[in-house]
């Protein structure tokens, strides 16, 4: 190979690759921002996950997914039978680590026990119940309460848990 042809080919490599190198590095920028926020792999290529994948990974509902081992009606009755037993433990084991106020509910709780409230508090969580919004993970069992000479319609929420237990988000 003469030394012209060599430089020929070598400017052509050149050129091709100072041509391909904005979209090599357009491309790159983009799988690295894909990989940083996870929606593709961290490995040469960054694969884009399928959307399958990205379901199981960033599931929409949290715990939709978990099959539900004890009903929200199963813990509403759990929690109506801690209050007649006077059973505060019992009643605070019925409350969703997850929900926002965790803290509050069980706080309320424990004050209502402490008062002796809790036959009052039962009274208002009447044995006929029924569903009202609900979701995956997520939902409001419904009850007529008496207040004076009023009816109303009082509803307590309910968050599924890891293990698949509802539990009382709301009381």
């Amino acid at each position: 190979m003469t030394k012209t042809k060599k430089i020929i080919i070598g400017i052509v490599v050149v050129v091709l690759i100072a041509g391909l190198a904005p979209f090599v590095y357009k491309w790159v920028g983009q799988k690295i921002e894909k990989v940083k926020i996870g929606l593709a792999e961290p490995n040469f290529p960054y694969r884009d996950y399928s959307q399958e994948e990205l379901n199981k990974m960033y599931p929409q509902i949290k715990y939709a997914d978990v099959p539900t081992r004890v009903t929200p009606e199963e813990t509403y009755a759990k929690f109506r039978q801690a209050l007649k037993e006077n059973n505060l433990e019992m009643a605070v084991e019925q409350l969703s680590r997850d929900s926002k106020k965790y803290e509050e509910n069980k706080n309320d709780l424990a004050q209502a026990h402490k008062e002796s409230r809790f036959e009052d508090i039962y009274r208002d969580y009447p044995e006929r119940i029924w569903r009202g919004t609900f979701g995956e993970s997520i939902g409001q069992l419904c009850y007529n309460q008496q207040y004076e000479s009023s009816e109303f319609v009082g509803c307590s929420g309910f968050i599924k848990d890891i293990n698949g237990d509802w539990k009382l988000d709301s009381l």
